[in-house]
């Protein structure tokens, strides 16, 4: 069942969810667009013995044997690092120190378990990085060597110029804009039917009687205006069902039983009436109904078979022992052309007083009287 609202409400939410991704996706193809791209070289060196320098095989062994500490891999790494190897290098010094630092990175690393540094620098122009990684090898070589003929520090591969920026990744970055995109759409959309049925539900008890599940008096009469105002020259009759038994019955009955007679009268006359009329409670023991649309000769039929089950005994327990007989008085008005909803209401509330008066319960259909102009009957 579940599974079926999240469907329904994807469904409903669906462009959202592709608006969001669309507007994740361009937001990120704008971002690539106006950043700056980004490209990496690399080249690798690699510390060895010094094979000129020592005079046999074993002093060679013992000299790897010493290259294993780490202090002096690492060492030979923040050689190579350091600016003040590297920046004698003439190509290093045409370039501005702040463009240095602030465009292009410069980083070092020892390749796990080898005796090989990496190095690597990155920046916006693909063939000054190359340069700088060249000016950068071909100076610490130098110095390096010369620092510590022990070792032979060579250069293993040289910088190769990019073609693609290793950043902004625009294709990688778009598909995950969408992924992200698709994420937060599907929470915007399940957001919006949470907010809609929570408004909705608001609504509705904005215009149902808790009690009776009845409309509200408000909303019945905004609908009596609102049938009016689109058709005018439909037929159009208003009833009120005055549960007297009911009343009779107030000062004695709880509440809670009150009310359940309530919702039994107003699901019996849903039950009977057709899906487009209108069920409203008009006070406390009242209810109204409205049919839009019905002949005028079968209104007070219909009313008379409505009192017939209506008039029915409500057992509000088990055992029968406590009965509430509705004794429903309704009084039934059918709109003229030019009756407006005030007009319709109060000879319903006449009809409806008219049909209590009586001793047993009755329906009072009241037609609006025929009025003649005495001007006028002198004047023929």
């Amino acid at each position: 069942m579940e599974f079926k609202l999240y469907f329904r409400a994807l469904q409903r939410g669906w462009w959202i969810i592709v608006f969001t991704m669309l507007l994740a996706m361009n937001f990120s193809l704008l971002v690539s667009y106006l950043t700056t791209p980004v490209y990496q070289v690399s080249s690798r060196f690699i510390v060895s013995p010094n094979a000129g320098i020592y005079d046999n095989s074993w002093d060679i062994v013992s000299s790897l044997d010493t290259l294993d500490r780490r202090s002096i891999i690492n060492t030979y790494k923040e050689l190579l690092a350091s600016r003040s190897i590297y920046g004698e290098s003439p190509e290093i010094q045409e370039i501005a120190v702040e463009e240095l630092d602030n465009d292009y990175v410069i980083t070092v690393v020892v390749v796990p378990d080898t005796n090989i540094l990496k190095l690597t620098v990155e920046g916006p122009d693909p063939n000054r990085a190359v340069m700088i990684a060249n000016a950068i090898g071909t100076q610490s070589l130098d110095a390096i060597n010369k620092l510590y003929p022990v070792y032979n520090f060579s250069i293993l591969d040289r910088p190769a110029l990019p073609t693609t920026p290793i950043r902004p990744q625009t294709f990688q970055n778009a598909g995950l804009a969408l992924l992200v995109g698709a994420i937060v759409g599907t929470g915007l959309a399940f957001s919006r039917e949470q907010l809609q049925n929570s408004f909705e539900q608001l609504r509705q008890r904005s215009i149902l009687d808790n009690v009776s599940s009845a409309f509200t008096r408000a909303f019945f009469e905004r609908r009596l205006r609102e049938e009016i105002i689109r058709n005018p020259e439909s037929s159009l009759s208003l009833g009120l069902i005055n549960l007297r038994g009911l009343e009779e019955v107030a000062d004695v009955l709880p509440k809670a039983m009150a009310d359940r007679v309530l919702l039994r009268v107003t699901e019996t006359l849903k039950n009977e009436l057709r899906g487009r009329d209108i069920v409203g409670r008009w006070n406390d023991n009242v209810l109204s109904v409205l049919l839009p649309s019905t002949p005028v000769n079968a209104v007070e039929g219909t009313f008379k078979r409505l009192q017939t089950y209506l008039a029915e005994p409500i057992y509000l327990d088990k055992s029968g022992d406590i009965v509430v007989n509705p004794t429903p008085c309704i009084g039934v008005v059918s709109r003229s052309q030019f009756d407006s909803s005030d007009d319709v209401i109060q000879r319903a509330e006449t009809a409806m007083k008219q049909a209590s008066s009586y001793e047993t319960p009755a329906v009072i259909f009241l037609s609006k009287p025929f009025v003649f102009d005495v001007e006028d009957m002198r004047d023929e």
